[in-house]
């Protein structure tokens, strides 16, 4: 009987890489065709196309055996789960395998349906056409089924080959996957929220309570309010503003007196920020000393707050800060921090805001990262310090209200 290959049928089968293929030709070659080809009987291949292909490359005699089913649906199931059965095949094969199947499972329970008579008049979903049971065809979990059935649908064919070689795994590349979902949902948000300037900068000269902000535009507040205990309540208002502004997923990151930090927490806790993390910053210039508790200050501390669940990058709790000299603000801070900070935690063309620009050190680290920035400053001297600064690195539309 003159055998054939049926395409449809060989597309069910998953090429065999070349290792395995010459180690199957090998094998043949030494000691013949042992396992017979299975052919239904009109002698289309149900099983063993690659021993068929190696056979004729060899020209070694062929054996089949005859296998019959009812329908050609049954015929189609059988030669997807015998590659699968046959075969030390990996996961995202085995998945993608019953994908290609899974129309043919749920044809195979609508017959299966038709042919019962206890059923009422709204049938039960038969085991083939679950997820359960197509994850249990696989032989996965119908969450890593799940996970490989979007990774097949979304990423490019060199992944999926990494997957069937071993060089990367399911769910790794299906965190990858959404992360960059997520990054590309926060990019239609900021395409909604984009300042409408085309320099990405926005300055104000006035308290910061009264800057017109768009509630939810915000992804990252980065500032330094003052630490004086008389300024304590600019950080009430600092939680109510923040609350309002921040963007769902947005951050909150401010320096602050070690002697006030219980307070703060309490201050942007009760307006519904959730407390994320300290972060250590440690000095290189000159040590303040706090006389009262004989305390030499080595570092600084920054409290991260978070609305609702930070979506970024992974950070870390402590740097190593860079003295850059209180020549134009006698409260400036380093560029380490907020260079680092903005990158990781923000993607580009979010918005960055500092209520309290001062000489507007976080400005620079936000525009040189092509983010968009807010900033705001009541002192009309220190304004103007940041706008010259904040000129040079980029065009910025000031907006100077007194």
């Amino acid at each position: 009987m003159q055998l054939i290959v049926k395409p449809e049928y060989a597309e069910l089968v998953s090429p065999l890489r070349d290792d395995q293929y010459n180690t199957l030709k090998k094998s043949i070659k030494e000691n013949g065709l042992w396992m017979p080809i299975i052919t239904n009987p009109q002698g289309v291949i149900l099983d063993g196309h690659h021993r068929h292909k190696i056979c004729t490359e060899l020209n070694i005699p062929l054996k089949h055996a005859i296998r019959e089913f009812k329908n050609e649906i049954d015929e189609i199931i059988f030669v997807g789960e015998s590659n699968m059965a046959r075969r030390q095949m990996s996961d995202i094969e085995n998945i993608e395998l019953v994908i290609k199947l899974e129309p043919y499972y749920k044809e195979q329970a609508k017959q299966n349906q038709g042919t019962r008579t206890d059923l009422t008049s709204d049938p039960p979903i038969v085991k083939n056409d679950t997820r359960e049971a197509l994850a249990e065809k696989a032989g996965v979990s119908h969450g890593t089924y799940d996970k490989g059935k979007k990774i097949l649908q979304n990423l490019p064919e060199g992944i999926i080959d990494k997957l069937k070689t071993g060089g990367t795994t399911i769910n790794k590349e299906y965190q990858k996957l959404q992360k960059d979902e997520k990054k590309e949902e926060r990019h239609q948000e900021i395409r909604k929220t984009q300042i409408n300037l085309p320099d990405k900068v926005m300055l104000y000269n006035k308290p910061f309570q009264d800057v017109p902000l768009i509630d939810g535009s915000v992804s990252l507040i980065f500032t330094d309010p003052p630490y004086h205990d008389k300024f304590l309540h600019l950080f009430k208002d600092l939680a109510i503003q923040a609350a309002k502004v921040l963007r769902d997923g947005g951050s909150l990151v401010t320096y602050v007196g070690q002697g006030n930090i219980g307070k703060i927490i309490n201050m942007m806790e009760e307006q519904g920020l959730k407390f994320w993390w300290p972060l250590s910053i440690r000095n290189s210039g000159p040590s303040a000393s706090v006389f009262g508790k004989k305390i030499l200050v080595g570092s600084k501390i920054m409290l991260w707050f978070v609305k609702g669940k930070y979506e970024g990058e992974f950070v870390t709790d402590t740097l190593q800060s860079e003295f850059q000299g209180k020549e134009l603000h006698e409260w400036a801070q380093s560029s380490v921090e907020s260079d680092y900070y903005i990158k990781y935690m923000t993607i580009e063309n979010e918005i960055i805001y500092d209520p309290f620009l001062g000489q507007g050190t976080f400005g620079v680290s936000a525009i040189t990262q092509n983010r968009q920035f807010i900033g705001c400053e009541i002192s009309k001297e220190h304004f103007d310090t940041a706008s010259r600064l904040l000129s040079v690195i980029d065009h910025t539309s000031n907006e100077n209200i007194s």
